[in-house]
């Protein structure tokens, strides 16, 4: 599947939240004018949490780009095949937790495993393991503390296996592709 780039739309794409960024910019310097105090309380409570959890940002950044440099959509394909079925369940586990992106993204790798016989199962494994967003994990952190989001992390990760399962034991026996 061909990203959106210069090829495909015709057009650069660059930074897509420069707008976004700009109306920010835009709205506290408007609301700067309205009440200075809580604009500015506004911005040292920003900085202070930005500050708390770039480093974890940082190295969630680092070890995604690591993962995707050395684990591209294809070799994942060819990994998968001809594992015992707890290692395809561990490994889409994985993957659904550290993939980027849409999930859209990755149906045409995922039909293309589940042609070549990946049980639904793991697919399901996969679908639900992508709830945890890993990008996410600090600002997570920031708000509800590390024990909690630890904790919340490794119980959707329990979920995503134990409903991998599920409809494995109830739906793949009488499934016709």
């Amino acid at each position: 599947m061909k990203s959106l780039n210069k090829e495909t739309t015709g057009k650069e794409q660059g930074f897509k939240g420069i707008k976004f960024l700009g109306f920010v910019i835009l709205l506290y310097l408007l609301l700067y004018f309205i009440n200075a105090h809580k604009t500015i309380e506004s911005l040292k409570y920003f900085i202070i949490n930005t500050i708390k959890i770039l480093p974890v940002f940082i190295l969630v950044i680092f070890l995604t780009a690591v993962f995707n440099y050395y684990f591209p959509k294809e070799r994942i394909s060819q990994m998968l095949q001809g594992k015992p079925r707890w290692q395809t369940y561990i490994f889409n586990l994985l993957a659904g937790i550290i993939s980027m992106g849409p999930v859209f993204a990755w149906y045409p790798l995922l039909k293309n495993l589940r042609d070549k016989h990946l049980e639904n199962g793991a697919l399901v494994t996969f679908f639900y393991a992508k709830s945890i967003k890993l990008t996410l994990l600090p600002i997570m952190i920031g708000f509800f503390g590390q024990l909690f989001s630890i904790i919340f992390m490794i119980y959707i990760a329990l979920a995503a296996l134990l409903q991998g399962f599920i409809y494995a034991l109830f739906f793949e026996k009488n499934q016709n592709r």
